[in-house]
């Protein structure tokens, strides 16, 4: 019992250090996930087919952005290592190299977005309305690929020299042009006539550019300390690559099956139909707004971890680091999750669905608020300790059979053969999340994903 106890005991050090470097990160994603909520509230009242197919093209972005991000990440793993010992020679090169993939990325889903939206919209549903909203609105976002590639790769440089707060101001810059933006298309003010979903799609692509624009004023034009030149930026060599290409993979991987297992989660609500769509759409959202709390204490755990290794701390000094985050965010988890219930039954009031569709949200959000702590957990030993420490690979195996060898594969095989409803089928998905703590538990134990990269 008092070992349990221990667990929940913190330093005034270890508090500091990690809401230093997380709470901006939490701040940044708050301010991300608010106006998300609030787009998608303007959005509801244009009607189910609009925010089902809002919902559809969103999952088009996920995939894009979290192949991107995962480059970014990838390349920040070492970035973070090479700060503990401060060579900020090394970090310019491999952002470098960061920036060349990734916009390699971003471009190839760009063109995709312009040229076949139909395609992509039409994989998930039949529904022809839903299809010709989805695929105007894609065609119209898929510019704002870019700003948001560069733009992160800004972020994940940052972060990885330990400097959130600046990520985090370009975000609410961006997104609150987001909203205003999106308010005025959306709704045709100041003289303008009403674009419906285009006009949040041109609010979207507006406000990453300007984020983009404020970040490279603040690296250029002040002086950041990941202001690089073009010398140092491509002075990197093949071995360099290698390493990289090596790093970032695992990332890559990991994300893609992330993905592909959430987009695969999206194909199961569409076999239930629109209304099932609309439900998941407006509960994910808010769910994201819980959600990023989590997010935050991971990555910030990922850049203690990182600079722990790359500083020449043991082995057992980074595990007991990594313990007491994973302590702390599962006690996090439990906090916010029971906010999260008690302010659950407010959502649904906020958009103009069916009673039903308002009923299966409010159960959908009572079962993420339970889900909660558990993610967080998750969240701790996947994002924070095996990315931060190294083992990207293991945290690829523990994504990929938690999700396409048990909750994908219940998921589908319920709807098809049992013909469920939305919530039930939602309940069997969240054993993800039991799959991701067996997997990463043994694992973390063992000490085995503490890496020296660099």
């Amino acid at each position: 019992m008092n070992k349990i106890l221990l667990l929940f005991k913190y330093d005034k050090i270890f508090i500091k250090n990690l809401l230093i470097l997380s709470l901006p990160l939490i701040g940044q994603n708050l301010v991300t996930s608010s106006l998300n909520l609030l787009d998608n509230i303007m959005i509801g009242h244009l009607g189910v087919n609009e925010i089902a197919a809002v919902g559809l093209a969103n999952q088009y972005y996920l995939v894009f952005f979290l192949t991107m991000t995962a480059v970014c990440v990838g390349g920040s793993v070492l970035m973070s290592q090479f700060w503990g010992k401060r060579e900020l020679h090394n970090i310019k090169k491999f952002s470098g190299i960061s920036y060349i993939i990734s916009l390699l990325v971003t471009l190839i889903f760009t063109l995709i977005a312009l040229f076949f939206p139909q395609i992509i919209i039409k994989a998930f549903i039949n529904n022809e309305k839903v299809i010709e909203i989805g695929s105007n609105y894609l065609r119209t976002v898929a510019p704002s690929y870019i700003f948001t590639c560069l733009s992160f790769n800004f972020c994940a440089t940052m972060r990885s020299v330990g400097e959130t707060s600046t990520p985090m101001k370009g975000s609410i810059i961006g997104f609150l042009f987001n909203g205003i933006l999106n308010y005025i298309f959306i709704f045709g003010k100041l003289g303008l006539e009403p674009m419906g979903v285009v006009g949040a799609a041109l609010g979207t692509t507006f406000s990453r550019l300007i984020e983009f624009l404020y970040l490279t004023y603040i690296v250029y034009i002040k002086n950041h300390i990941i202001k690089a030149t073009f010398k140092e930026l491509f002075s990197f060599d093949s071995y360099d690559v290698k390493l990289f290409i090596k790093t970032a993979t695992p990332v890559v991987i990991n994300d893609f099956i992330w993905v592909s297992g959430v987009t695969a989660y999206s194909k199961s609500y569409s076999l239930l139909g629109a209304d099932a769509i609309a439900t998941m759409q407006i509960a994910g959202i808010t769910n994201n707004l819980f959600h990023i709390f989590g997010i935050g204490l991971g990555v910030a755990s990922s850049i203690i971890i990182g600079h722990s290794i790359g500083a020449g701390e043991s082995i057992q000094e980074v595990f007991e680091k990594g313990k007491k985050m994973a302590s702390f965010s599962f006690l996090v988890g439990i906090v916010v999750g029971i906010l999260f219930f008690i302010t659950s039954p407010l959502i649904p009031l906020f958009f103009n669905v069916s009673t039903e569709i308002k009923e299966n949200i409010l159960i959908i959000l009572k079962i993420m608020a339970f889900i909660l702590p558990f993610r967080f957990l998750g969240m701790s030993f996947i994002i924070g300790s095996f990315r931060g420490g190294g083992d990207v690979l293991y945290a690829t195996i523990a994504e990929g059979v938690s999700m396409w060898l048990l909750a994908i594969p219940l998921g589908f095989f319920s709807v098809f053969f049992f013909n469920i409803d939305i919530k039930i089928l939602y309940l069997l998905i969240c054993l993800e999340e039991v799959g991701r703590l067996l997997f990463g538990f043994p694992r973390f134990i063992s000490k085995r994903w503490i890496k020296a990269l660099v």
